[in-house]
């Protein structure tokens, strides 16, 4: 069973808690020297020095203080602690700035841009680790817990990156890197009150160092505000991770995709990197493929085809493609050749492109069904709605295989496209009778 600190015990924890919240000119001269090792560290994409950042960074002190000072009803430990946050806040990211600025042919590198995207997840660990260093202060006054937490939450980090974002005039990086920093201090805030409440902090109320007994529904109320505020920046967190877990969804979609059309093209071929763009309903995919054979056109289409199907929108491919051929000593240079397209002399190729609706609904949707397999078309109907401008688009299919959502809305979206019109598809899938699968 935790032994909570008796009355005397809390008495010296407070005074403790407001001393290192006090802005004395040890915490400005150790602010400026974690954030002088922060932002270089960062901008130099080292780890092991923004972690040495973190530990000597002495913000933990003011936001711990602003959490007993809400438990306890203290208005002077709280107009200290948000004074001396605040200061040190504006310090580190005026200091990052002029670091930056200083500092020649400065990027915005994966350490620097890994604190612009935060997440519940962020949230969660603040919480815990808010949770803990209270709980070593109220235990155990003398122990080692501290330096943990402070690389845990991680506060100094995204005040530099705040800093290099303004002086790379990046809005994106701003705002997400003082997001992240706000939602780790009021993760340990609400986290340190709780801790605070069932140590009995809370029972007392401290004025200028004299404690008494505390008005429990004025000390309900103060704890109702930072609570209120973690919900709040829980609201952006929850949707930048949702953002992110669809884009790391999308991304692995398309490389699988994009593997196998390359296994079916071109065996043996590799994909080297992959990136996506999305905008106005469509993706943009950058690819760069390793292959003994060349890409045509109709190659591109094929992948373009399978991405459509799988994401239910429009996809364009444009694809990098470094040609390689095995050489050793025995390599007859005729080899090499197969490598070059073949072009014959003289050789005229007509493109017919489709101008009827109906040719164009057919091409399409047989471009589409063709992917799936044990499913075939067999018919389309085609209705104009002159009042709203509207196709209306029935296809029969037949086949064993249920179909989803996914392909109507990569038909729809295909032919809205192609027929300059709004397009509404209705799939219709009939089973293959078993006497003709049978046979």
């Amino acid at each position: 069973m935790t032994q909570w600190p008796d009355k005397e015990g809390q008495k010296n924890i407070y005074h403790n808690v407001l001393g290192a919240a006090r802005p004395a000119r040890y915490f400005f001269v150790v602010v400026r020297l974690s954030c002088t090792v922060a932002t270089y560290g960062l901008l130099a994409n080292s780890i092991a020095v923004v972690i040495g950042a973190m530990l000597i960074a002495p913000l933990m002190g003011p936001i711990l203080a602003g959490a007993l000072a809400v438990a306890t009803n203290s208005n002077e430990m709280l107009k200290i602690s948000t004074k001396t946050e605040a200061l040190g806040a504006i310090t580190a990211v005026i200091l990052a700035a002029l670091l930056t600025l200083v500092l020649p042919h400065s990027e915005l590198t994966p350490e620097v841009m890994a604190r612009t995207t935060p997440t519940i997840l962020d949230l969660v660990i603040a919480l815990a680790s808010g949770a803990a260093g209270t709980y070593a202060i109220c235990v155990k006054p003398q122990g080692a817990t501290l330096p943990g937490v402070a690389i845990a939450t991680a506060l100094m980090p995204p005040l530099c990156v705040v800093g290099i974002g303004l002086a790379k005039q990046s809005f994106s990086v701003v705002s997400g890197a003082f997001l992240l920093f706000l939602a780790n201090m009021i993760a340990i805030i609400v986290a340190a009150i709780a801790i605070f409440e069932l140590a009995g902090f809370s029972r007392e109320s401290c004025q200028g160092g004299v404690c008494k007994e505390s008005d429990e529904k004025k000390t309900a109320y103060r704890f109702l505000y930072p609570v209120v505020l973690l919900i709040v920046v829980s609201i952006p967190l929850a949707f930048i991770m949702y953002k992110t877990y669809n884009h790391a969804n999308t991304e692995k979609v398309i490389k699988s995709s994009l593997t196998e059309s390359l296994d079916s093209i071109a065996p043996h071929s590799t994909l080297i990197s992959v990136d996506y763009q999305e905008a106005d309903g469509k993706i943009k995919v950058g690819a760069a493929f390793r292959t003994t054979k060349i890409m045509i056109p109709e190659n591109i289409r094929q992948m373009e085809n399978l991405l459509e199907l799988r994401l239910g929108k429009p996809v364009s491919v444009n694809a990098d493609v470094v040609l390689v051929q095995k050489v050793d000593d025995k390599t007859n240079i005729d080899t090499f050749r197969e490598l070059l397209p073949k072009v014959k002399e003289k050789e005229v190729v007509e493109v017919v492109k489709t101008s009827t609706p109906e040719e164009i609904i057919e091409s399409v949707v047989r471009e589409k069904v063709s992917l799936l397999p044990n499913v075939s078309f067999e018919d389309f109907t085609l209705e104009y709605r002159k009042s709203s401008g509207t196709y209306i688009i029935g296809i029969k299919l037949s086949g064993n295989i249920p179909v989803d959502d996914k392909l109507s809305n990569t038909i729809k979206n295909n032919l809205n496209e192609r027929l300059k019109r709004r397009v509404d598809v209705k799939i219709q899938a009939s089973p293959i009778p078993t006497d003709q699968v049978n046979r």
